[in-house]
């Protein structure tokens, strides 16, 4: 029997209106030393050149419908007011959220199992929800594109609008 250490990395950032990136919080799900303190360096692991955090999560994957147009994931992790913090945070900000899922050596933790070829999945969401009970926080992470079209009212193309509309499906150019 072998045994696949897969570890997710997750990014929490904001983009401001120069499109310039501010990471909020760098988090992964995989090492943590007992006997030190949560904050403490022992409990990081360095990807893409950034120390990540020690917090306890599930990352759900993607779910996708047949249309394609809604992409979501979860992200779920223990009700506790750390977590409960970071996953209000998240979503009263719109914050961005990068997922990356990859391959670590099983005896060096520290270390993708095959340089770059490791990571398995690469995502990009919104942090569009948030749902708790006393024992569970869950923040649903939306597409971005779907994620845009929740905030965009239906509009009806009118000719008083756009002008003149065609009444029928049978447009030639000539």
């Amino acid at each position: 029997m072998s045994i696949t250490t897969l570890v997710t990395f997750v990014e929490v950032f904001s983009v401001d209106i120069n499109g310039d990136k501010s990471t909020k919080h760098l988090l992964q799900n995989a090492k943590r030393e007992p006997s030190e303190e949560s904050n403490s360096a022992k409990n990081t692991i360095l990807f893409n050149s950034k120390n990540y955090h020690y917090l306890p999560f599930v990352y759900q994957g993607t779910t996708i419908n047949r249309s394609g147009d809604n992409i979501e994931s979860n992200l779920i992790m223990a009700n506790h007011p750390l977590s409960m913090a970071k996953a209000q945070e998240a979503v009263l900000n719109r914050y961005f959220v990068e997922v990356n899922v990859c391959i670590m050596k099983n005896d060096d933790i520290d270390t993708l199992e095959n340089g770059s070829k490791s990571i398995l999945t690469t995502d990009t969401w919104l942090a569009a929800s948030l749902s708790y009970d006393p024992e569970v926080v869950e923040v649903l992470l939306s597409s971005a594109i779907d994620a845009v079209g929740v905030n965009v009212p239906n509009i009806v193309l009118t000719s008083e609008a756009v002008g003149k509309l065609p009444v029928t499906s049978d447009i030639q150019n000539r």
